[in-house]
């Protein structure tokens, strides 16, 4: 089990599955029957299956589960509900990976649309996170300072409206384009 600094952390858990081909249907069932328990469980998010076709028509299924704290995703790992779930889809797979936990920016570097689920490297995220806040503070701060300079609204508010746009940019637009543009480097 991995282990979280911080206890109150979303955390997301990766279920990699590869279904019999001629079960296909059948183990989308099975996944959705996984992520409708999961749903009744405290502190659960929300859940999505990605599909991956390998050459030869080889099929590989990603579960992604968000919950909203380490211990809340502990407490659905541990469970009999999620034991028995995924005993009863057993015979549909032909081999279901070990889960991937991710808790904090390895949700910025998303590699679900290039078919594979890994992350990169700390150290990797580390650098280009570095460089995209620092980017973003030396550029776009001052220039929401200067657009909300009319509105004199107190310093602590135009940082908070700084920090919301740069965050969202961030989240939605800089870091999927800087992700893609650098694949190459970042999945080595």
């Amino acid at each position: 089990m991995m282990q979280v600094a911080g206890n109150n952390v979303p955390v997301t858990t990766i279920l990699k599955l590869k279904p019999r081909v001629v079960l296909r249907q059948e183990a989308l069932e099975s996944m959705q029957a996984i992520i409708q328990t999961a749903s009744n469980f405290n502190g659960y998010l929300k859940a999505e299956i990605y599909e991956k076709v390998n050459a030869g028509s080889s099929i590989e299924f990603a579960i992604m589960l968000r919950f909203d704290t380490y211990t809340h995703l502990k407490a659905w790992n541990e469970s009999t509900q999620k034991k028995q779930q995924v005993l009863s889809g057993k015979h549909l797979f032909e081999e279901v990976a070990p889960e991937i936990k991710l808790t904090g920016l390895e949700l910025w570097f998303d590699n679900k649309q290039h078919g594979q689920f890994a992350q990169p490297a700390k150290w990797k995220m580390l650098i280009v996170t570095v460089i995209m806040i620092f980017t973003l503070l030396n550029t776009l701060m001052p220039f929401i300072g200067k657009l909300l300079t009319p509105i004199r609204l107190p310093g602590l508010w135009n940082s908070l409206i700084g920090i919301v746009i740069m965050v969202t940019l961030m989240t939605y637009l800089v870091m999927p384009a800087i992700t893609k543009a650098l694949h190459g480097w970042l999945f080595k």
